[in-house]
């Protein structure tokens, strides 16, 4: 369910996903938001997508770590440290991107119902 409860004000919004990357955007779950009246399950859903971080943490330990085993004269693990935090850093982009897209498909139906409130 998320822990926005977005789903309880609309049990018809689809499920984004529970662990740090969020499920990949399917034709089924652009429809199920569109179909959605609830500006305010939308916009709890709107900002469960935006809380997607990732393993931000992981580019920041890794660096952090590498820097401070560099610092102390351990090169190799510097450089392991460093590696991780680069893989740590292509898991945030897939992540963002993937909360991108939830973030888009709400964002348009967001303005529709504006629209049309207008």
């Amino acid at each position: 369910m998320g822990p926005s409860g977005y789903r309880e004000l609309d049990p018809g919004l689809p499920w984004m996903g529970g662990g740090i990357v969020p499920r990949r955007l399917a034709a089924d779950d652009a429809r199920a938001v569109l179909a959605c009246e609830s500006p305010l399950a939308l916009g709890m859903m709107l900002a469960y997508a935006r809380s997607y971080a990732g393993p931000l943490g992981g580019v920041v330990q890794g660096t952090v770590a590498g820097a401070v085993l560099a610092l102390t004269g351990r090169r190799a693990a510097a450089g392991w440290a460093w590696a991780g935090a680069g893989a740590a850093g292509l898991g945030f982009v897939e992540t963002r991107r993937r909360a991108r897209q939830w973030e888009a498909v709400v964002e348009s139906r967001l303005g529709v119902l504006a629209a049309a409130a207008a």
